[in-house]
């Protein structure tokens, strides 16, 4: 991430009340105000992250290794699959160096393709499906599986248990917390909305803090996925099945213009 771009904790809230009110001001860490903004934070994080399948987020996960005659793996309650755009299940050896690409397929398509020579997968619940039982030639290959990882929630500043019992101190260190997002003022816009439908007095400029935030994450979006060069579509995005001719097993990964 730039650094020029890195938000802590502290400065998160103030920018959130920067948003609501125009001026330059900031909540006390030890009283409740300063963590209702810092929930808002948070939930804008995790609804950032439904919003868009950000690359920030993407990451690779090793799920096991292949088995002669098996169909599949057991994912982590913790995984959660990408499938967006040409992300694919790796089967790579040991220098890491993939050999095999498996492209998604729907669930209920995956027993379609259980005859042909190429390799697919799907996502049953928790358990990573393939289209057909791995050969010989592939036993002992990691299974790689693009996942997405939640995002990194900040850790909320300390309540006193009672009424009555003094507020406990806050440590420097929570409030330099840094936000998890490459471009946080998308994060501080969506908790500036979400805080503003908590309000009765800023709730008639809810609708506009949407539109801002919309605006700016939109042009965010176009950033995220942008590409000087348009990758090959696999076969499932259009599909060109040949039949005149036996399927090669020679190519690991499938192409919409050449026979599998």
């Amino acid at each position: 991430m730039n650094s020029e771009l890195k938000m802590t904790l502290d400065e998160a809230v103030q920018e959130v009340l920067s948003t609501l009110t125009g001026l330059d001001m900031t909540y006390d860490a030890q009283y409740d105000r300063f963590r209702v903004v810092a929930r808002m934070l948070n939930r804008a994080l995790k609804a950032n992250a439904l919003e868009h399948e950000w690359s920030y987020y993407a990451s690779l996960a090793e799920v096991g290794t292949t088995v002669t005659g098996a169909t599949g793996v057991t994912l982590a309650d913790n995984i959660r699959p990408r499938q967006v755009n040409d992300d694919a299940v790796r089967l790579v050896d040991m220098t890491g160096r993939p050999l095999i690409w498996a492209y998604w397929l729907p669930r209920d398509a995956i027993h379609k393709y259980r005859h042909r020579a190429g390799l697919w997968a799907a996502i049953d619940y928790h358990v990573l499906r393939f289209s057909r039982p791995f050969v010989e030639s592939e036993a002992g290959l990691s299974i790689q599986v693009p996942v997405m990882r939640e995002p990194v929630t900040f850790k909320l500043p300390p309540a006193p248990r009672d009424a009555e019992d003094p507020l406990p101190p806050v440590d420097d260190d929570l409030l330099e917390q840094e936000l998890d997002f490459f471009y946080p003022d998308v994060i501080v816009a969506r908790a500036a909305y979400l805080y503003s439908l908590t309000d009765p007095v800023m709730q008639p400029r809810a609708q506009t803090l949407e539109a801002a935030y919309k605006d700016l994450m939109y042009q965010v979006i176009e950033r995220d996925v942008a590409n000087t060069d348009t990758p090959f579509m696999n076969e499932f995005a259009v599909p060109v099945q040949g039949t005149l001719f036996p399927e090669p097993v020679y190519r690991p990964y499938p192409l919409a213009d050449e026979r599998r």
